[in-house]
């Protein structure tokens, strides 16, 4: 089969056939890798993007632009296209956040977030404790009409569909996710002490939050949707052991709302669905492939349940894969040769009859060395033909 585009490559591996290679997505998320942040202490063990740009032997490479998490949006064109990376993702713009001078950030939903570690970290909810409807009413909600949301969205979208073949995903950002909102706003404890106690007020902030998140994504997706391979969601939903909740739960109280979103997110665009989720979720898929999801993004091999095998042989027919590659163990630890052996044996098993993105299990981490990160795409361009094993 000759060289297909990448929107034709992905195409057809979410139709759930082969065509001439596995598609290959930078990072396990919406993002890439780990840059180090301005707070890390500068002789601390960290290796990040800078790593790898100097490894690859890259010269007058672009400042990286990050996200709040430190992650790099604009990886370098000439690395996107050496390991043949087939998808690029369209952020929304956001209000910009206030930063403190005791060095916390305050950002959307009036959230504040501190360095931790490698990773910036909400604490102190603004709704936590306890609360009435009215206190949910006098929030400070961000305004759907605000034009930041809209801001230069069909340029850049129009932009990256000029310049590159590569898929595009769109992420309303912090929009596209409900129940991670509302465990920030309230804390994750108090999220499901809600469900069970408070049901009345559960839905009442589940709603409230999903209907100023349903303007957000309207403003966002009139201008892009005709644009767009694939609208983006993001709804950790697991630890390492099982699912936050039981599928049970997550039908009554969770399901309705991802249902709402999805449909909403339709009337403006006819892309495909892309969920990112981390942890054991297995429980959960069947829901996720009622509700239309076409790929699930990341595929942590580590978390209970969700090893390539089981996945393939439950779910492989009916939902194509996005990740599975360890940043836990592998990835950081494994020798480059290591590496390779693990990226093709998780190849050959979630990549026959399509249905599956050769990818990190997540964000590249800031404890990966830079030789690890190329063994890893280097397999997925060197494995990844098909037919696989040949």
């Amino acid at each position: 089969m000759a060289n297909l585009s990448p929107r034709e490559r992905v195409e057809m591996v979410v139709n759930h056939e082969e065509p001439d290679r596995v598609p290959v997505d930078f990072g396990g998320m919406n993002t890439s890798i780990y840059e180090m942040p301005e707070w890390w202490p500068k002789k601390a063990p960290y290796f990040g993007y800078k790593a790898l740009v100097d490894y690859l032997g890259l010269k007058d490479v672009p400042k990286p632009y990050l996200n709040s998490g430190n992650c790099v949006i604009n990886v370098d064109e000439r690395i996107l296209n050496r390991y043949g990376v087939d998808f690029q993702y369209l952020y929304m713009s956001i209000p910009k956040p206030k930063m403190h001078p005791d060095g916390t950030i305050e950002t959307i939903y009036g959230l504040k977030v501190k360095p931790v570690g490698y990773y910036l970290e909400v604490y102190d909810p603004p709704l936590a404790g306890k609360i009435t409807t009215k206190d949910i009413d006098n929030f400070k909600w961000p305004d759907p009409e605000d034009p930041v949301f809209s801001s230069k969205a069909k340029e850049r979208v129009l932009r990256m569909r000029k310049n590159s073949d590569r898929v595009i995903v769109a992420l309303a950002s912090f929009a596209e996710q409900i129940f991670q909102n509302y465990a920030w706003i309230r804390g994750f404890t108090q999220m499901m002490l809600d469900m069970q106690r408070e049901p009345e007020l559960f839905h009442y902030l589940t709603d409230t939050l999903l209907t100023v998140e349903e303007g957000i994504i309207e403003a966002f997706y009139t201008e892009v949707g005709e644009h767009i391979d694939f609208a983006y969601i993001a709804e950790d939903m697991g630890t390492q052991q099982a699912p936050f909740v039981s599928p049970k739960q997550y039908e009554k109280f969770w399901k309705p709302y991802h249902k709402r979103m999805i449909k909403h997110i339709k009337q403006f665009t006819d892309a495909r669905i892309m969920w990112h989720c981390c942890g054991a979720v297995a429980p959960l898929i069947p829901h996720l492939i009622d509700l239309g999801v076409d790929i699930l993004q990341v595929i942590q091999p580590l978390a209970k349940g969700m090893d390539p095998e089981s996945l393939k042989k439950s779910f492989g027919h009916k939902l194509t894969f996005d990740g599975g590659i360890d940043v836990q163990r592998l990835l950081p630890k494994a020798s480059p040769e290591e590496i390779k052996a693990e990226c093709k044996r998780v190849i050959e098993i979630l990549g026959r009859g399509g249905g599956y993105v050769f990818a990190p299990a997540h964000n590249i981490q800031p404890d990966t060395p830079p030789q690890n990160v190329v063994a890893m795409l280097e397999a997925g361009i060197e494995y990844g033909k098909y037919p696989l094993g040949k």
